[in-house]
């Protein structure tokens, strides 16, 4: 008996059928056990940072998310600048006072 090499019909080629193979996993060099992510402060609700970043450090970053199961870039962002904050507010004796004005966005003046 022959096998068919496209499905049973021709458009199975175009429109796979609806028992398709599950889909391809992520490598798996090695899998270590997930991250926990320490609970951040505050009130939980969430908003949009936009940064410029060096492209190496990005690059490491997706790497880690990558081979990290249960890291998100947004979970990696975040706790890192939670650790940032925390040296920077030791260092400086105390949590920073409330800003008096909202930051100026655009380009550093020189």
């Amino acid at each position: 008996m022959r096998r068919k090499t496209i499905g049973s019909t021709p458009w199975d080629v175009v429109v796979p059928p609806k028992e398709s193979p599950k889909p391809a996993t992520k490598p798996t060099k090695k899998t270590p056990a997930a991250v926990p992510v320490a609970p951040t402060s505050g009130s939980g609700r969430k908003e949009r940072l936009t940064v410029h970043v060096n492209v190496e450090v990005i690059e490491r970053a997706k790497n880690a998310v990558y081979w990290t199961p249960g890291l998100t870039l947004a979970g990696l962002s975040e706790n890192a600048l939670q650790k940032a904050l925390e040296g920077l507010e030791r260092a400086h004796g105390g949590p920073f006072d409330q800003r008096k004005a909202e930051l100026k966005g655009g380009r550093p003046i020189k």
